[in-house]
């Protein structure tokens, strides 16, 4: 796209809600007690706290302000469990909300392998080596917590033992099999004893893929070659399991597994295995040609990404209230600001950013709410808004659509 895809109207109005974006996410900057009163971002106006699946909202805000994006990496780092876990939650004014706990293990949520999005906030932010050989410490026991307690079946791969294991809420995809919100006592080491379990997870597998090719670059950085050649080898033997064990060559899809077989849902999750570099180029369009650009079937909707593939049997047809298994979600949006440009779709990102930008501004009066109607492009569930992610894909918007043209 080479030219601003808005009239001089549009343009005006979409500009004229950029203070108020602008003023969403400063108001998202706060203080917190269990992190010393240090500043960090949190997820917006409906979830009072930072998430690790959040981790790479500060990759966009490290530019404006890149020691509260630093903080958050910096604060993970320093809860991360002695067994190795991080944990998924830090809540903000914890005593004032359902946590009750200044920190929370009870589930992984963690979508974008930990060690290379804590990298690239790293390299962001300008952090000396000191802080990346904090960051290879902690990749490393978290690669081994999995080993020790989401490996139950020996397969090298990553078990998913509750709903919010993948921040997929409401989707059939993690709910199917009778699965349970969060993990047995709130630790992410408990497995439900349930028929389907353990469920072989394709995309939380990839998120560890991508944690240890981050590994093994960290080392590099660092000078340790023997290191480096070890994850990079540790790496390339979970990428061959993953292409093994879930990808359906009939269907172009990466699936999960359970005892009873693959779990045939297409769900966004197949963003997720290329945000994580699992598949290269080639492999990459073919499946991107067969499932994101049919119109009117997979993830073209409308107003995309859909949670869930529009001609899915599973797909939720009255896109409820943060429903991962229909809704397009500012998550999915954001991440794809990551992903795309790798795989060289800047003109479809842009595209996307486009019907975002319209949905947000001129359609309907968003407040930047989680997520759009994929058909209307309405937002989902009212409330006040004020979702970091929405946020930015809104200001990355304006900023590749209409400041650089």
């Amino acid at each position: 796209m080479k030219t601003n895809p808005f009239n001089s109207q549009e343009t005006a109005k979409i500009l004229a809600k950029v203070p108020e974006a602008e003023a969403r996410l400063k108001d998202a900057i706060s203080p917190f007690e269990q992190c010393g009163g240090r500043k960090l971002l949190r997820c917006g106006d409906t979830y009072a706290g930072t998430w690790l699946e959040h981790l790479q909202d500060n990759v966009f805000l490290a530019e404006r302000e890149p020691e509260t994006a630093w903080n958050a990496v910096d604060a993970f780092l320093n809860f991360q469990r002695e067994d190795g876990l991080l944990p998924f939650n830090l809540p903000w004014l914890p005593a004032d909300n359902y946590f009750h706990a200044p920190v929370c293990y009870w589930h992984v949520q963690c979508v974008w392998g930990f060690a290379r999005c804590a990298l690239e906030i790293a390299r962001l932010c300008h952090r000396p080596k000191s802080d990346l050989k904090r960051i290879f410490d902690a990749g490393e026991r978290y690669d081994t917590w999995f080993r020790l307690y989401r490996n139950r079946s020996k397969s090298g791969l990553v078990e998913m033992y509750c709903e919010y294991d993948t921040g997929c809420d409401n989707s059939p995809r993690v709910t199917s099999g009778l699965i349970h919100g969060t993990c047995p006592g709130k630790d992410a080491r408990n497995m439900p004893f349930l028929g389907c379990m353990p469920v072989l997870s394709c995309d939380m597998s990839a998120a560890l893929y991508a944690n240890r090719v981050a590994l093994a670059e960290i080392a590099e950085e660092l000078g340790d070659a023997a290191a480096a050649q070890r994850w990079k080898s540790e790496a390339a033997s979970l990428r061959a399991r993953i292409w093994k064990t879930f990808y359906d060559e009939k269907d172009a899809f990466f699936y999960d597994r359970d005892t009873h077989g693959p779990r045939k849902f297409r769900s966004e999750h197949i963003t997720r295995m290329f945000l994580n570099g699992v598949v290269n180029q080639d492999e990459f369009d073919r499946i991107y040609e067969r499932h994101f650009q049919q119109p009117g079937k997979g993830f073209s909707s409308p107003y995309p990404i859909p949670s869930m593939a529009i001609d899915d049997p599973a797909f939720v047809k009255e896109c409820p209230r943060n429903c991962w298994g229909a809704n397009s979600q500012g998550l999915t949006m954001e991440r794809a600001l990551l992903w795309m440009p790798q795989y060289h779709r800047e003109d479809d990102l842009e595209l996307l950013l486009e019907r975002w930008l319209r949905a947000i501004a001129l359609e309907h009066d968003n407040p930047f709410t989680q997520e759009l109607n994929p058909f209307t492009g309405a937002p989902v569930g009212g409330g006040a808004g004020g979702y970091v992610p929405t946020i930015i894909v809104f200001l990355e918007g304006v900023r590749r659509l209409i400041q650089e043209k």
